[in-house]
């Protein structure tokens, strides 16, 4: 295996790297704490963008001072595209030429995920890594 580091705003990542998500925001059974020490020492957890701007809302993480802060995570984060979560909820999705039209399965409201929106929500929610739907 090719290994590297990357110099990332809240710490080196060094590769291959195990990246736990944290769908909404947090690792289940497990806390933020724990992650961070050895054994585990993980250096990136994976967040869900489709999910964080579902519920609490990318404005509420980005008021409540970023997905860091929402989470108590020093380190680095990577936050998907939700691109997933248009075969993994095509039931509550419509795909059309602009993006992913969502439904939201709490409430009902509506969601629209392009790939500019998606972009925009990972910034405001304060990704260091964003990934691009497409």
């Amino acid at each position: 295996a090719r290994a590297l580091t990357l110099e990332m705003p809240h710490g080196p990542i060094r590769t291959p790297v195990f990246m736990p998500v944290g769908t909404k925001g947090t690792i289940k059974g497990v806390t933020t704490r724990a992650m961070e020490d050895e054994p585990i020492d993980c250096e990136i957890l994976l967040g869900n963008t489709y999910h964080l701007a579902n519920e609490p809302g990318a404005d509420v993480v980005r008021d409540m001072g970023g997905l860091h802060k929402f989470m108590k995570w020093p380190r680095n984060i990577l936050t998907d595209s939700g691109g997933f979560q248009m075969v993994s909820l095509l039931s509550l999705a419509e795909i059309t030429e602009e993006g992913v039209n969502f439904q939201s399965p709490t409430d009902g409201t509506r969601l629209m995920l392009t790939p500019e929106e998606s972009v925009r929500t990972q910034h405001r929610i304060g990704s260091d890594v964003v990934m691009a739907l497409d």
